[in-house]
């Protein structure tokens, strides 16, 4: 039995990091959607999108420029006052495409930053303006228990590897997260929507976030890092936390407006 607990949960100081950083995210999170007050959200998470976004800059091998940090700040002003702040995106990767293409700069790829993580933030904030905070807590809770039933399901049960990107990652884990997050983000789910709503989009955004966390992994071989940064104790960087969850936000956005 002791075995056992000490396979679930390793006895380290980079675990024991781990869970006390979860825990004041846990808590932070909490306050701010029990006040609800849409400043204070859109300053939050505003903060995190700007680490996420430096983040991102460094993965993505790109130089470190203030006209990126002017678009961002501008997208994320525009989030604030208008409901559809994705459309200001992509008039943004439209022009940065038009202007590198008018300099001859066919190597840029700024406009990468753009598409992610700056495009998933926006659908994230977009999510709690238009759709409420208890589908904030749907989402967070459906992508959170999917992140951690693979964590622990793969910690027990885990034997395949899920993928070449992401080798402690395995296939029974995954599974385990999903099945777990589909079931438990349903009934979240149906405080809002139906039951059949509330299943699709809880399957989709649940199955979605595997593969935010796979991308993030790809960006990280690819700039040969461990962690997208080292703000978070224990669990590495910003979009190291947050990479499921993207990826979900622009899957749910697109379902609560279809469905």
């Amino acid at each position: 039995m002791q075995s056992f607990f000490s396979k679930l949960i390793p006895n380290n100081n980079s675990n024991i990091s781990r869970y006390y950083t979860g825990i004041v995210i846990i808590g932070i999170i909490v306050l701010i959607f029990i006040l609800n007050i849409k400043f204070l959200a859109w300053l939050t998470i505003g903060f995190c999108f700007y680490i996420a976004f430096y983040e991102a800059i460094k993965l993505y091998g790109l130089e470190n420029r203030t006209n990126l940090y002017v678009i961002a700040t501008i997208l994320w002003i525009i989030a604030y006052f208008h409901n559809n702040p994705i459309t200001a995106a992509l008039v943004a990767i439209v022009i940065m495409v038009s202007y590198n293409t008018f300099k001859q700069n066919t190597k840029s790829k700024d406009y990468l930053v753009i598409i992610y993580p700056t495009i998933p933030f926006l659908c994230f904030f977009d999510i709690y303006t238009s759709f409420g905070v208890k589908t904030i807590i749907w989402l967070i809770v459906t992508v959170a228990i999917a992140d951690t039933g693979a964590y622990f399901g793969g910690k027990i049960f885990g034997k395949s590897p899920l993928s070449p990107l992401s080798p402690k990652k395995t296939l029974e884990g995954a599974l385990i997260g999903f099945i777990v997050a589909t079931l438990v983000g349903c009934v979240v789910g149906m405080m809002i929507k139906d039951f059949i709503s509330a299943f699709f989009i809880t399957l989709c955004i649940a199955a979605i976030s595997i593969f935010g966390d796979l991308y993030e992994s790809m960006l990280k071989r690819n700039a040969n890092v461990k962690d997208s940064g080292n703000i978070l104790p224990g669990h590495g960087g910003m979009l190291d936390r947050v990479d499921g969850l993207l990826f979900s936000s622009v899957v749910m956005l697109f379902l609560l407006d279809w469905i």
